[in-house]
């Protein structure tokens, strides 16, 4: 593992962007996106549109205009439109007879959106969806966004081009652009705000994460890790439970977990090996806390996620796949 929090999140969660389709848009026009279904996020190239949460959201209409970067994680689908009030076309149908997932409203398109999906393994939906708001939105004059400009310029560049390995380019491309709005998103958030994001940028709490990230197996305390921060005990952890929201004991266990679930669907080290490499004095330990946390024997749960991984699954930025 990393010191680095952020890519060990990543990396554990499987974590991949994709380019998932693009719209050209002119004169007046909406278009309703179904719910994001993870994390969606898309680019202004030229022009500019209204993105119209649903009502359930309790999110106000925001205009996005070009070099804005949104990035979506809400519960319900929402509307791109030129203007609010107009009645929405259904992105699914219209994105089903497009060329290149490409979908052109109007004669003469003002409106240039791309649009990109991050993908994710199972068990990291729940934890990315939860860490992030709703709508991040990063302008095109924050001073971060000289780094989303080029990436997006590289991006239109490879569509246009036609070169080989354009797909593996692309969403290479698209990777490093997500990752770019997460940092972002991290060095611009309220120090009010609450969140595990959040608190990768904290001067006390990010570099206890990093610890924690370092030697996950480590027998961490309290006393221990506020040590490192220079704090007492009692302000590191009330800190700490505030930012992250959880006490960091609670949070040591739960990234134990979440390494142990990765390595039993993807590695065939035996369990008792597996235990020991997260800090657990004995197999049956580590399957104790491994139970209580997901409900199944190590064991079970690797049978049941390779049954899983086995059956035939949609592939995200196929040709069904919306823009936004």
């Amino acid at each position: 593992m990393t010191v680095d929090p952020l890519s060990d999140a990543l990396h554990i969660l499987n974590a991949r962007s994709t380019i998932s389709g693009a719209m050209k848009a002119g004169g007046k026009w909406a278009l309703q996106l179904p719910p994001p279904d993870g994390v969606k996020f898309n680019a202004v190239v030229q022009g500019g549109y209204w993105l119209i949460p649903d009502p359930r959201e309790d999110l106000s209409a925001v205009w996005i205009e070009t070099g804005d970067v949104v990035l979506f994680n809400g519960c319900y689908g929402y509307v791109m439109a030129s203007e609010p009030g107009l009645t929405p076309i259904d992105a699914r149908k219209a994105y089903r007879d497009t060329t290149n997932n490409c979908l052109v409203i109007g004669e003469q398109p003002e409106c240039f959106v791309l649009g990109l999906h991050v993908r994710l393994d199972i068990d990291g939906v729940d934890f990315l969806t939860g860490v992030l708001p709703k709508l991040v939105r990063i302008r095109a004059d924050n001073r971060e966004s000289a780094i989303l400009r080029w990436l997006l310029e590289q991006m239109i560049a490879e569509k246009d081009l036609g070169l080989p390995g354009q797909a593996v380019a692309s969403n290479q491309l698209a990777q490093l652009m997500f990752v770019q709005v997460l940092r972002t998103y991290i060095a611009n958030a309220d120090p009010q705000e609450r969140g595990w994001l959040q608190a990768i940028g904290d001067p006390h709490i990010g570099p206890a994460l990093r610890h924690i990230h370092t030697c996950p197996a480590h027998a961490w305390t309290l006393a221990e890790l506020s040590q490192k921060v220079g704090m007492s005990r009692t302000s590191f952890a009330l800190r700490f439970r505030t930012r992250v929201g959880m006490p960091p004991l609670t949070y040591v266990q739960n990234w134990r977990m979440r390494l142990a679930r990765r390595a039993l669907r993807e590695r065939d080290i035996p369990v008792s090996s597996l235990a020991l490499e997260l800090g657990y004095m004995s197999e049956s330990a580590f399957s104790t806390a491994f139970k209580r946390n997901t409900g199944l024997s190590p064991k079970q749960f690797r049978t049941t996620a390779r049954q899983l991984h086995e059956r035939p699954q949609s592939v995200a930025g196929n040709p069904q796949q919306t823009v936004a």
